[in-house]
């Protein structure tokens, strides 16, 4: 009888620790690509690969430039050169990545810096907005922003950031408008953040749906042993 109620309360202790977030902080920035495959490892670009930009647009700062952001230009495809996406139209763009938050839900903050091409609309925490963005800006993409000490709700296990951007190609900068289809320019995002608490990465979705179905599959087992 001793023995069990040693066991059951390290079992109770170590699930009490797991759920204590360690006040860490995770940093993150936009251009992470161990493989060199040009692709960044951890954002994607409205579902799809984020490209590191090779081929830049007048006017758009060589980075990395510490002093704006450590984070590189990503968009949704390498070539983002006046000529080669100078017809495209204007459209939104949804940079998300997604993260594991190794506590119970709780409210943390965040630091963000950030350069867009163009405006930043919004940043959003698992769809919920931060109310971050860049509007009335004169150059969103030449100056750098900030937002310092954010607070939004995490959950446990997986979360999404995502940063809207909003290319306007010549719209009026202080308006969006998702239906207006005139004629853009290159687009793209670098950005650095923290994530104040114990929160991870994850590169691909597939592996973290393999993490959940193993510890379903850990928890079943864990219950059979106990019936």
């Amino acid at each position: 009888m001793v023995r069990m109620k040693v066991r059951v309360g390290m079992v109770a202790l170590a699930l009490a620790l797991a759920a204590m977030p360690a006040q860490a902080g995770f940093v993150g920035f936009t251009g992470k690509d161990a493989n060199n495959d040009g692709i960044d490892d951890y954002f994607t670009v409205n579902g799809g690969p984020a490209y590191l930009v090779t081929s830049i647009a007048g006017g758009w700062p060589a980075l990395p430039n510490p002093s704006k952001t450590d984070g590189l230009y990503i968009s949704w495809t390498a070539d983002q050169s006046n000529a080669a996406r100078g017809l495209d139209t204007a459209a939104l763009f949804a940079y998300g990545l997604n993260f594991i938050w190794s506590g119970a839900t709780t409210t943390t903050t965040f630091d963000f810096r950030y350069l867009s091409d163009d405006f930043l609309v919004d940043i959003k925490l698992n769809g919920g907005s931060l109310g971050v963005n860049n509007f009335g800006a004169p150059s969103p993409w030449t100056a750098s922003y900030s937002a310092n000490g954010v607070t939004g709700t995490v959950v446990n296990g997986l979360n999404t950031i995502e940063f809207l951007v909003w290319n306007s190609g010549g719209y009026d900068p202080g308006s969006y408008d998702p239906a207006y289809t005139g004629i853009s320019g290159p687009t793209g995002m670098a950005a650095d953040f923290e994530i104040y608490g114990d929160a991870t990465p994850v590169p691909d979705p597939g592996s973290t749906l393999l993490l959940f179905g193993i510890s379903l599959v850990g928890l079943r087992a864990w219950r059979k042993r106990r019936q």
